[in-house]
């Protein structure tokens, strides 16, 4: 009898063990819904964990650079923002441009971020939350000897790009576009990294740079490389991708933005940055159209 009545309360007692973990575990999700409340739109996975995995690349100062060991910059300012309104940490992936759709693919992470330029040729392989505009300018030698002010003066000049960028496929649209007119094309001077595609206006064997207009001008200010020349070019757009499969996840990056474009975050962490240029009065899913 005493044996049996002493695994009777053993059970009772594992019993009210599980319950009251079960309890316990139960409010803690309902406490982060209830202050959190986009956190319900997330994929299982996400919320789970509590961790979103972003992966993005820290060599786009002011956007996204390494202080030291800490990461900072515009772009991780506004992840922080996300994570703050999806009631999630940030799990941050240090990755090059040319690893963030890979990325993606294989799982390594949920979303790639970090001026990171929405195109139609990579909307072939992931859906794009765009949150800012962006736009090119022309990065002149220091005193702009060429008196370069647009797109259409580098007919006759040499441009320096890096190998697979943005401003080397312009730099080459602008030379078809000079020869076209008749007129002298654009040498295109393709340079394996952007230290060295810079270092070749700096020492004057290439005119310009066409580049990212935040950039020109953060490198601009920081260095005596060169300075920003004309006005700003050729808009298009940065966002946050995902897996085109991937619906739920956009649709909460999505309204997440929209929750910090509406209380006044995304203003702040612009005016910070001396971004305000590239607001947007809402994210956009695959805005671009080139």
């Amino acid at each position: 009898m005493k044996k049996a009545s002493l695994l009777r309360t053993a059970a009772t007692a594992l019993t009210l063990a599980l319950a009251l973990s079960a309890c316990g575990a139960e409010p803690a999700a309902h406490s982060i819904a209830a202050s959190h409340p986009l956190n319900r739109l997330l994929p299982e996975h996400v919320r789970q964990s509590g961790k979103l995995k972003i992966g993005g690349s820290t060599n786009v100062a002011p956007y996204l650079y390494r202080d030291g060991s800490d990461i900072t910059g515009f772009e991780k300012e506004l992840m922080d923002a996300l994570g703050k309104e999806l009631g999630v940490d940030i799990d941050f992936y240090d990755a090059g441009f040319t690893a963030l759709v890979p990325g993606l693919q294989s799982g390594k992470f949920d979303v790639a971020m970090g001026d990171f330029t929405d195109t139609l040729e990579r909307q072939q392989a992931v859906t794009f939350v765009d949150y800012t505009a962006s736009y090119q300018t022309l990065f002149v030698q220091k005193g702009n000897p060429k008196r370069l002010r647009t797109a259409g003066d580098l007919c006759g000049t040499t441009a320096a790009a890096t190998v697979g960028s943005l401003s080397g496929d312009l730099a080459l649209k602008q030379d078809a576009i000079c020869r076209k007119a008749g007129k002298a094309g654009v040498k295109v001077m393709e340079m394996d990294n952007n230290a060295a595609t810079m270092m070749q206006v700096r020492t004057g064997r290439a005119d310009s740079v066409v580049i990212d207009y935040v950039i020109g001008r953060y490198v601009a200010e920081n260095s005596d490389a060169g300075e920003v020349a004309g006005k700003a070019f050729y808009k298009q757009f940065h966002g946050a991708a995902v897996r085109k499969d991937n619906a739920t996840l956009r649709k909460a990056l999505g309204a997440a933005f929209e929750e910090i474009m509406r209380n006044g975050s995304y203003e702040r962490v612009l005016k910070h940055w001396d971004m305000e240029r590239l607001a947007m009065d809402a994210p956009r899913v695959n805005a671009a159209t080139s």
